[in-house]
């Protein structure tokens, strides 16, 4: 009977879409679970990525040479911090700073 075929074609289709889904699914759960991993380990201050970021072959960041003397007064314990001082002040504004009060 034509009405047979035309279900069973149906329910072929309805479970290929399913199992299609299925995949599409658990593609896009095993990939934010892998992306939430990754982004996990690299938090802002982690020094390991840092480090890791930075090429071996770099040259030294604070533009002294590695034999040369500490006579600038900065101390030689701890570790080197990540941030440097901007090269320039920020620029002194004029206006003084706009302040609203709350609304009626």
């Amino acid at each position: 009977m034509p009405a047979d075929q035309a279900a069973r074609r149906r329910d072929q289709r309805l479970a290929q879409a399913r199992r299609l889904t299925l995949c599409v699914a658990g593609g896009a759960a095993a990939a934010s679970l892998g992306l939430g991993t990754a982004f996990s380990h690299a938090l802002p201050g982690h020094r390991a990525a840092a480090a890791a970021a930075q090429p071996a072959s770099a040259p030294p960041r604070h533009g002294r040479p590695a034999g040369a003397s500490q006579a600038s007064g900065q101390p030689t314990s701890g570790p080197a911090s990540p941030l440097q001082q901007p090269q320039q002040p920020p620029a002194a504004t004029a206006a003084p700073p706009q302040t609203t009060s709350g609304g009626s």
